[in-house]
């Protein structure tokens, strides 16, 4: 059987390329997707294997995926043997920006977690990963805290300001990951109000300190036990997370 290529950057995958692709598999035909090779930048903002993975999410074993480089034109000669074909969408369809659809599924995961529960190195491996912002304890109390205390209420400060930033950088288009104690359940019901992320609690067992008292939520998103997952284990655990 015979293939229909389609060559894009798919950033990212959207209902418009799903329509497109769709069309051609309706009609029993195999399908190849090739994906430029870009480089990463606000418009290109996904790897060549997060591309893949959200496509194979939808489409799993049924297209074929390839790398091709990055590439500004196609050129072809007389009688090449095979067709350029454009397919027409319904307009609202062909109206879909991928740079909004981009904007609007940007995520906002929120590491909490007693100290020493290994917030921060998880929180620089995700940010490769989703080739995101990372709004870390230490430095966002230099940046946007730097007079504040540790008492309860200039926590929840803290942990407010930080969640208004991560608004405004989500509203621009960027994953954040935000790698901050939160220690207190009532902070976090605040937080919700203001950006609603996905609560992602490490869990490890470590002696009280009444003086650094924490809160274990009540309901988080996900529950990573570092004690007996290695990093690897907990990084696949909260990519599942995030994608399902």
């Amino acid at each position: 059987m015979t293939a229909s290529l389609f060559i894009g950057r798919w950033q990212r995958f959207h209902a418009g390329h799903k329509a497109l692709i769709d069309t051609v598999l309706k009609e029993g035909k195999k399908v190849i997707i090739a994906i430029r090779d870009t480089e990463l930048s606000y418009e290109n903002p996904y790897t060549f294997e997060q591309r893949k993975e959200m496509i194979e999410k939808i489409y799993g074993e049924e297209v074929n995926i390839i790398k091709i480089p990055d590439i500004d034109e196609v050129c072809y000669g007389r009688d090449v043997g095979y067709t350029i074909r454009e397919i027409r969408l319904d307009k609202k369809i062909e109206s879909i920006s991928g740079t909004e659809i981009r904007k609007g599924s940007a995520k906002i995961i929120w590491l909490t977690g007693n100290v020493g529960s290994g917030k921060t190195t998880l929180g620089r491996i995700l940010q490769k990963k989703l080739n995101s912002i990372l709004l870390d304890g230490n430095e966002m109390r230099y940046a946007v805290s730097e007079t504040a205390g540790f008492s309860k209420e200039d926590r929840e400060a803290h942990n407010l300001r930080v969640a208004r930033l991560a608004k405004v950088l989500q509203s621009q288009g960027f994953h954040v990951i935000i790698a901050i104690i939160a220690p207190f359940q009532d902070t976090r019901d605040k937080i919700d109000k203001i950006i609603k992320p996905l609560w992602v609690y490490l869990k490890r067992e470590q002696p009280e300190d009444k003086e650094k008292p924490y809160e274990p939520p009540k309901t988080p998103d996900l529950i990573i036990d570092t004690d007996k997952l290695s990093i690897e284990e907990s990084i696949d655990s909260i990519w599942r997370g995030i994608y399902t």
